[in-house]
Parts: structure tokens; C-alpha cells; sequence
């Protein structure tokens, strides 16, 4: 056993760094903040992201995974955007999955790295690797520091094929722009790359969505085709709600392809409404049911059998910016009715790269 310790320790400490340097850039931060001096960053350089460990145990076989995600953003004046969000993730399992020492290895990972340029309040251009802009999760969930839970839904595998991400050009931007009510629309294409830690596949689609500005209602659609090997057809549709009187987020999604298609609905409450003293004000309840249905034999990152699944997740608030989480997932199929349990804590830093002007 003593043994076994010592293995992990020194599988911990390939990652050991990563962690390091995501607290070293928050305590700089912090003590940024504690100045007491109004400053005024101006157009500078970021360096953003969070970092995070999540204990996982899958039917019985633990996992350990840390990570950090650093973000950079350099600015070039008020129109053009240089941004780039890396991925350091460790995963370490037990080498008979339930027995002896943990083994595992850290991956690195290029989520993007592109140019944006804000052509005119109805347009921004993005060219290079970006997120494929399909459905809720893989653009605005997938971060360890946003995700109220840590385990993606079942179909996020649908419409991001092969990697999340895209090399090409991509169009948005605001169409329409209301009192009450806007629509957005986004266009893009990426080739085919098989570069390391760039890889992409051949697909052109795009997403649009109305935002109800008093409801504070999103409902939106994604399509994407993809373009290399076998062509088939992805589609999504979604609802974001947050009303304004309760600290209620409600999300829904429906996905479609050629392996399959399924949904999932998810609704975080945070209890800072309540009676309570301000330790219980804190905590946030989370559930998400869904359910996944194959075709043509499923595959392609998707299950090949009917699968349901619930999670309930109870995450704690230290600060705004670091939280504790734990959720407890059941898994039904055919071939395997599983307990998912996940703990850990995440944290989200920020730091501009050189000094603030002061006002």
C-alpha cells in the first residue's frame, strides 16, 4: 500500500506545477486588488482561466483528474482581439482499474487560438482555431469554472466532431438588436487538420437564437454538416431561461445526428434568497436528467444502447470566484447500470500582464 502512495505522489507531481502557477497568478491578483488604488487597465494584455481537481469514481473505478485552463487575451486596440484558451489535464487512474498503484499521463490541449475582429456593431470575424459553435454546452458550459456540473451531457459528443474545435473562419454577431428582444446568428467553416493538438474536421454550419430581453429567455438552433468521409446532418435546439426573480438557471437541449439523438435538461438554484444565515445562502443545488437514443448503431463518442441518466450536484461558494463541488450521477443501460460520483473544487483567476494606468 505504502508503495502504491508513493506511486501516485509521483504521478501528482507532473501536474504539481500546473496547480502551482494557477495559485501563485490568483494571490498576485489578490494583492493587486487589495491596493485600494483606482486604476484603469485600459487595453491590456490577460491572462485568465481556472484551474480545478475532480475526484471521480465511474461504477466503482477511480480517477483523479486536475487541470488548468489559462486563457490569454491581447487586445490590439478597440477592433481586434488576439485570444487563446489552453487545456493541462491530468488523468490518473489505478493500473487494474480497482487495484494497485494510480498511472495516468497529462494531456495538453489547444481549445483556440484565434483573431476576432469587430468589423461593425452587427459583425465580428474570427479567423484560426475556435470552438465549433454548436448547441449550449461545448461554447459556453465546458469550462471547469462555468459547468455546474462536471460531467458533459451524453450528446455534447453531437455537432463537435472531432475535437470541439474548428480551424477556419467563423462570422457572428448581433442581426437584430431590440428593446426587447435581439437575435444573434453565427456562420462558420473549418477544414480538415490533423496536426497535433490542432486536429479539426471538414464542416460548415452555423447557429441563431432570439434572447427575450425582460423574460430573459434564449431559444435557439445549430446545424452543421460534415464534410469528410460519411456527410451527415447535426442539429440542435435549445432554451437558456434565468428569470429575474429568482436565482434559477434553467437550460434544455435537443440533439440530433446520425448515430443518434437525445436531450438533456439541467437547473441550478442558488440559495442566496433564503432566510438563513449566511453560510446556507452560499450553497447551490443542481439536477440534470437526460436521455440518449441510438441509430444506425450509435458510435462516434456516443453510446451504442439506450442510455438515461440523472445527476444531482450540491456545490458550495466560497467566494464568487472559488467553490467546492460534489454530484452524485446514476447511469441506466442495457449493458451497464452504473453510480457516478464526483468532489473536488474549482477556482477562476485573473491577471492583466503588465502594470494598470492609473485614472
Amino acid at each position: 500500500m505504502g508503495a502504491g502512495v508513493l506511486q501516485l505522489i509521483h504521478q501528482l507531481e507532473r501536474i504539481r506545477f500546473l496547480i502551482v502557477l494557477g495559485l501563485c497568478l490568483a494571490g498576485l491578483h489578490c494583492s493587486a486588488q487589495d491596493t485600494g488604488d483606482e486604476n484603469h487597465a485600459g487595453h491590456v494584455p490577460l491572462l485568465s482561466g481556472g484551474l480545478g481537481y475532480v475526484h471521480n469514481v465511474n461504477g466503482g473505478i477511480t480517477s483523479l483528474e486536475p487541470q488548468i485552463n489559462p486563457v490569454l487575451l491581447v487586445p490590439f486596440g478597440s477592433h481586434v482581439l488576439l485570444e487563446s484558451r489552453t487545456e493541462f489535464f491530468g488523468f490518473f487512474e489505478r493500473e487494474h482499474q480497482t487495484s494497485g498503484p494510480f498511472t495516468g499521463k497529462v494531456f495538453k490541449l489547444v481549445d483556440y487560438a484565434q483573431i476576432d475582429w469587430l468589423a461593425n456593431t452587427h459583425l465580428n470575424v474570427v479567423a484560426g482555431r475556435y470552438l465549433l459553435p454548436f448547441g449550449l454546452y461545448n461554447e459556453r458550459l465546458a469550462p471547469i469554472w462555468i459547468k455546474n456540473l462536471q460531467d458533459p451531457p451524453i450528446t455534447a459528443a453531437i455537432g463537435t466532431r472531432t475535437s470541439g474545435s474548428g480551424d477556419g473562419v467563423m462570422l457572428r454577431g448581433v442581426a437584430i438588436q431590440r428593446p426587447y428582444y435581439s437575435v444573434q446568428y453565427t456562420a462558420n467553416f473549418s477544414a480538415f487538420s490533423n496536426v497535433n493538438r490542432l486536429e479539426s474536421a471538414r464542416t460548415a454550419g452555423g447557429d441563431m437564437s432570439i434572447y427575450l430581453t425582460p423574460a430573459r429567455l434564449e431559444i435557439g438552433t445549430s446545424y452543421q454538416r460534415f464534410l469528410q468521409k460519411q456527410e451527415i446532418n447535426n442539429a440542435a435546439a435549445y432554451v437558456s431561461w434565468q428569470p429575474r426573480q429568482t436565482p434559477v438557471d434553467l437550460k434544455a437541449e435537443y440533439d440530433y445526428c446520425y448515430n443518434g439523438k437525445g436531450y438533456w435538461i439541467e437547473t441550478a438554484y442558488l440559495f442566496e434568497q433564503l432566510p438563513a444565515p449566511a453560510f446556507f445562502r452560499r450553497f447551490q443545488a443542481v439536477g440534470r436528467m437526460q436521455q440518449f437514443f441510438p441509430m444506425h448503431g450509435g458510435g462516434n463518442s456516443l453510446p451504442t444502447v439506450n442510455t438515461q441518466r440523472f445527476d444531482f450536484g450540491l456545490n458550495y461558494y466560497i467566494h464568487d470566484n472559488l467553490r467546492l463541488i460534489s454530484s452524485y450521477g446514476r447511469n441506466f443501460s442495457s449493458l451497464q447500470n452504473a453510480n457516478v460520483w464526483n468532489a473536488g473544487f474549482t477556482y477562476r483567476f485573473s491577471l492583466p500582464l503588465w502594470p494598470e494606468r492609473k485614472k
